[in-house]
């Protein structure tokens, strides 16, 4: 058998720190995700369904901005909720 002396385990208590803030961060990652992922489904529902084309582009771009805005600051989905709220009274209202 090999020796796995140098492998790391998951009991190994010098990494925990890190791995809890890669959690953080995959946590963090994915739920800006889902809320960018609503926002593209209401746009396309702006785009398809109503035909406003030019609300749907806008939204997209108020989208992706909103994301990489909480991306960078750390406030995540917190961002995006907004534009999502946006999304859904124009798809109510149009």
């Amino acid at each position: 058998m090999s020796d796995n002396h140098g492998a790391a385990t998951a009991g190994d208590p010098t990494d925990i720190a890190e791995r809890e803030s890669t959690f953080a961060a995959f946590v963090a990652l994915t739920e800006t995700v889902v809320a960018v992922v609503l926002c593209v489904l209401l746009i396309l529902a702006l785009w398809g369904l109503e035909g406003h084309g030019l609300v749907a582009l806008v939204g997209l771009v108020l989208t992706f901005a909103a994301a990489a805005v909480g991306g960078l600051t750390g406030m995540g989905w917190r961002v995006v909720a907004p534009v999502f709220l946006l999304l859904g009274l124009a798809c109510i209202v149009l």
